[in-house]
């Protein structure tokens, strides 16, 4: 098992999982490879990890400068390409010189959570249930067939952060369990059904602007699921983006129209949604954490509704 060539791809923590778990499985990569397209802490870290363990680093460009990196690949005769976390395409001509092939452990159940930030997508549908799923990379996004998934609970207490936690785990037990059957070829490959496909796109900072008019529970879903580091769930008070980390939905229905601010005083922001108000437990004011003192100055008091259209430019 040590001895096969593995090349794998991926960026920030569960790239690092992947690496944790073959090096447990004594198996040292030939290569490891980060993305052209982003960069920063999720890219700095593995590169950290490449570095400290003298893995040969390398870096996937845009298609139309792909030549010289399909030979670099090639001369390293793969035997498997191994992908976790990682936001560009693996084109058929790179993912065939893996002589075994090349499999991706997908961040959520397949065939019915494709595409990307599909667990953001989970929390924000208010699922219960997630999964990390090993499937082999075909031509499609997503649609390669399955090896086999690793389901988990999403709790109500949970949020984005502590769910990556959760896939790490679960993504880790899938790489171990299969990763012999990977190697020689006998890993189970079954057809996804496409009549329980459904693609979700890539999210956007825009993307977490807060829908008062959606219910109580949808508005706690969006925040949790854009927790920190992430960008956050947001709303706007004239020109000023308030960004909401923690809230609970509660069981009042106001009869002020959805997004009015119905108190904000010492004890208590709460504003009004679709069926039921909620309350604001933490926040930020322009990137910054809020205080009671700083919503007086925002100009965010009872009564004032707040929008959910397009947001206007900061200051």
């Amino acid at each position: 098992m040590s001895a096969t060539r593995v090349v794998v791809f991926g960026f920030g923590r569960l790239a690092l999982a992947a690496l944790d778990t073959l090096e447990r499985l004594g198996v040292t990569p030939i290569a490891v490879v980060v993305p052209c397209i982003r960069g920063g802490a999720d890219v700095e870290m593995v590169a950290a990890r490449a570095r400290e363990k003298s893995l040969r680093l390398l870096v996937q460009p845009r298609r139309r400068d792909l030549a010289p990196f399909l030979e670099t690949v090639r001369a390293l005769k793969p035997d498997l390409i191994l992908v976790w976390s990682y936001p560009m395409l693996l084109p058929l001509e790179l993912t065939a010189l893996a002589a075994n092939g090349a499999f991706n452990i997908h961040s959520g159940k397949l065939p019915e959570y494709r595409g990307g930030h599909v667990m953001i997508w989970a929390v924000i549908n208010g699922e219960r249930e997630s999964a990390a799923t090993l499937h082999r990379i075909d031509a499609g996004i997503d649609t390669g067939p399955v090896v086999a998934e690793e389901r988990f609970a999403i709790e109500s207490d949970d949020d984005i952060a502590s769910l990556q936690g959760k896939l790490a785990v679960a993504g880790t037990a899938l790489l171990t369990k299969w990763w012999p059957a990977l190697v020689d070829g006998t890993a189970p490959q079954t057809p996804q059904d496409e009549s329980r496909a459904h693609y979700y796109r890539m999210r956007t900072p825009a993307d977490g602007l807060i829908d008062w008019s959606q219910s109580n529970t949808r508005v706690r879903n969006l925040v949790r699921a854009l927790v920190a580091p992430w960008p956050g769930a947001f709303t706007w008070v004239n020109d000023i983006k308030l960004v909401l980390r923690q809230v609970e939905p509660i069981a009042a229905i106001s009869p002020a129209a959805p997004g009015t601010v119905v108190r904000c005083d010492v004890s208590e922001l709460r504003i009004a949604a679709g069926d039921g108000d909620v309350r604001v437990l933490s926040f930020e004011i322009d990137g910054r954490p809020g205080t009671v003192a700083d919503l007086g100055r925002a100009g965010v008091v009872s009564g004032l509704r707040l929008p959910s259209g397009p947001p206007v430019a900061l200051r």
